[in-house]
C-alpha cells in the first residue's frame, strides 16, 4: 500500500508540473501581446525548393497590411509575425522600437530594402523584408544560426527574384535574433552571408 501512495504522489506532482508549465506558457502568451491568435503573414518566402535562399516574388499583397501596422502606433510589443525556427523554436517580429523589431528596420533599413527591389519590382520594401525573415529563419543554410555574442544569433542567405535575378550590391539578406528573448532585433540586405 506505500507504494500507492508514493505512486499517486508522484502522479499528483507531475499533473501540477504540467499545469504550471501550460499556465506559464498562457501567461507568457498573454504578456507578450499574444491574447488574441496573431495571423500569421502570408509572406510568399519561396517558391521553389532552393534551401536556404531567399526567393522574393515580383507580384504579391502588400505585407504586413495597414490594419497590423495600425496596431503597432499604440502597442509596440504587437506581433506582426511569429515563426516557428528549429534552432530556437517561435520567434516573434514585434511592431518594436527604434532599437528592435519591425519599427527599427523601417527606420534604419527602409532605403536598404528598397535598394533591393529597385528595378525589378514595385512592391513595398517591407513586402521583401518579410519574405527574407521568413525565408531565413524557417530555412535557413547549413551552419546557422551563428551565436555573434552578446545573446544574439544571425541567420544570412543569398536572395533572388523569381524570375532569377538578383538584387544588386546587396545580393544577400542578414537577420539578427535575441537568443534570450526570441525576438527579431534586425533584417537589412548584406553584400555576403558573413555574420
Amino acid at each position: 500500500m506505500p507504494r500507492r501512495r508514493q505512486r499517486s504522489t508522484v502522479t499528483a506532482l507531475v499533473v501540477a508540473a504540467a499545469a504550471v508549465v501550460i499556465g506559464g506558457f498562457f501567461v507568457t502568451d498573454h504578456l507578450d501581446g499574444g491574447a488574441e491568435p496573431v495571423r500569421p503573414v502570408v509572406a510568399s518566402a519561396t517558391t521553389s525548393t532552393d534551401s536556404g535562399v531567399v526567393v522574393i516574388d515580383r507580384s504579391g499583397p502588400d505585407l504586413p497590411g495597414a490594419d497590423l501596422l495600425d496596431r503597432c502606433s499604440s502597442d509596440p510589443r504587437a506581433a506582426v509575425q511569429r515563426y516557428d525556427t528549429e534552432a530556437l523554436g517561435s520567434v516573434v517580429l514585434q511592431c518594436g522600437t527604434s532599437a528592435q523589431g519591425y519599427d527599427h528596420i523601417r527606420v534604419r533599413h527602409t532605403a536598404d530594402w528598397q535598394d533591393v527591389l529597385r528595378g525589378h519590382t514595385d512592391r513595398d520594401w517591407d513586402d521583401a523584408m518579410l519574405t527574407a525573415v521568413q525565408a531565413v529563419l524557417t530555412d535557413p543554410q547549413p551552419g546557422f544560426p551563428v551565436d555573434v555574442g552578446d545573446g544574439k544569433v544571425c541567420y544570412a542567405a543569398p536572395v533572388r527574384f523569381d524570375d532569377g535575378s538578383t538584387p544588386s550590391p546587396d545580393g544577400y539578406a542578414t537577420v539578427i535574433v535575441s537568443a534570450t528573448t526570441m525576438r527579431v532585433i534586425t533584417a537589412y540586405p548584406s553584400d555576403d552571408t558573413a555574420c
